[in-house]
């Protein structure tokens, strides 16, 4: 490993996730749109992509815990390290947030997930009376699409900044 650079795994987890996320924004508000015939397999594809990020992020919390991410360089502000830091744990909280919510909605009112249409996904249903919590978790998840839509801006933004303005590698460097 090079200094100053990511282990193999954090990258191949970091741009394997990135890319789900993005699909997920983008496939959670294509079915939020949707009239109700085509929103169902959308949505039934959202709560099954949503499983498998779970899984990943799992992962790459734990290999993140296991093989902390490499410095950050001198030539980068006290500030701009502290920016760095928050936005990145922001993600990782936002996107946990996200995959709860989610998932506590899918077993209120949703189906069973199948995965790739062969591995089934045991999930209790958690339906009751009261939806308050219902309503809660939904809420949260709408709200929270938004907040990680504004981090994933704001985090590619940065590498572009890095990359096409200061041009100092960074990026390249460190996460390919």
């Amino acid at each position: 490993m090079q200094p100053g650079r990511y282990t193999a795994p954090a990258r191949a987890l970091h741009w394997l996730v990135a890319l789900l996320v993005i699909g997920q924004i983008t496939l959670g508000f294509l079915a939020d749109s949707a009239p109700d015939a085509e929103a169902r397999p959308l949505r039934q594809t959202h709560a099954e992509v949503g499983v498998i990020i779970l899984v990943l992020m799992v992962l790459r919390l734990s290999w993140r815990i296991a093989s902390p991410p490499p410095h950050l360089p001198a030539t980068m502000t006290q500030a701009q390290r502290s920016i760095a830091g928050w936005v990145h744990r922001l993600i990782y909280a936002v996107l946990f947030i996200m995959l709860t919510s989610g998932l506590t909605v899918w077993m209120w009112i949703g189906g069973p997930i199948t995965l790739f249409g062969a591995i089934p996904v045991p999930l209790p249903r958690i339906a009751s009376e009261d939806e308050f919590w219902l309503s809660v978790a939904g809420y949260t998840h709408e709200y929270g699409a938004f907040a990680i839509t504004a981090l994933v801006v704001l985090h590619i933004g940065a590498a572009l900044w890095h990359e096409l303005v200061l041009r100092d590698r960074l990026i390249r460097d460190r996460m390919l």
